[in-house]
């Protein structure tokens, strides 16, 4: 019976200790396999139907609901920051913006941003005032500006190669009107202040519909394809880990098909 009184207390104590190594490992376990807090600041300037406040106030559009499927696979919160896109980039270099959406990944930027994998394609059309619609119809972007007409574009938009070549010529480059929104280049071009402007096709149908400008403003046969767009991340404000969850998510999205679906919806 004296065995027993000391075996018992060490058999005890040495169980208590296993479980006590068990329960620690199954912690740090549940901790390794939690993913750190999320939150993001995502960037944003009106441009519908991809991103635009909706009239109840609310977030809306291609690239907003597709920011929003991404961040929540990724358990990501995110909280939109709105601005124009030349400001964009600024915060977005400095870390106080996190992400901006529709991003042709460029030399330039790659100094102060990582990019996603491409998620959608990107074009952009050019729109004259509808009396001068047959007069430019044959002409080309590099035609119309070397006939010295004025064509309006928006701050850091990127407009394909062949049309930032013109934009950033030294000569060229006159011929561009550049605008901190886009809606803006809209009014100068009924008013007379420019001869055309460029934009996506799809944001031009929703702008001129909403101005009522569809007929006094018509969309000219060319047609420039921009490249892949993707999500943009700021190196200083995106931990690398996070950037890994939010890549993750967007190949599973694309691979399974979810993605192709949500852009069918608002092609068709």
């Amino acid at each position: 019976m004296r065995i027993w009184s000391w075996l018992t207390p060490l058999v005890l104590s040495l169980a208590l200790a296993a479980c006590q190594r068990e329960s620690a490992v199954e912690a740090q376990t549940v901790a390794a396999a939690t993913p750190p807090p999320c939150k993001l600041r995502v960037g944003w300037d009106p441009w519908e139907p991809y991103q635009y406040e909706g009239a109840d106030g609310s977030m809306q559009g291609l690239d907003v609901e597709i920011i929003r499927l991404i961040g929540g696979d990724a358990d990501c919160e995110l909280e939109f920051i709105r601005g124009n896109w030349g400001e964009l980039l600024g915060r977005l270099r400095e870390g106080e913006t996190h992400v901006l959406m529709a991003a042709t990944p460029t030399e330039e930027r790659r100094a102060f941003a990582h990019f996603s994998p491409a998620y959608r394609s990107e074009s952009f059309a050019l729109y004259t005032r509808a009396e001068d619609a047959d007069a430019y119809a044959a002409q080309g972007l590099a035609e119309l500006v070397a006939d010295e007409r004025r064509i309006a574009v928006t701050d850091g938009y990127y407009y394909g190669e062949a049309a930032t070549q013109l934009i950033l010529g030294e000569q060229t480059g006159k011929a561009f009107v550049s605008a901190p929104i886009v809606e803006l280049n809209y009014t100068r071009l009924a008013g007379g202040e420019v001869d055309a402007l460029l934009d996506d096709p799809f944001v031009a149908a929703a702008v001129l519909r909403r101005k009522g400008l569809d007929q006094r403003i018509s969309r000219h046969p060319l047609q420039i394809h921009s490249g892949e767009v993707s999500l943009m991340y700021s190196q200083a404000g995106v931990d690398e880990a996070v950037l890994k969850r939010l890549d993750r998510a967007l190949m599973q999205r694309k691979t399974d098909g979810s993605l192709a679906q949500l852009i069918a919806k608002y092609q068709n």
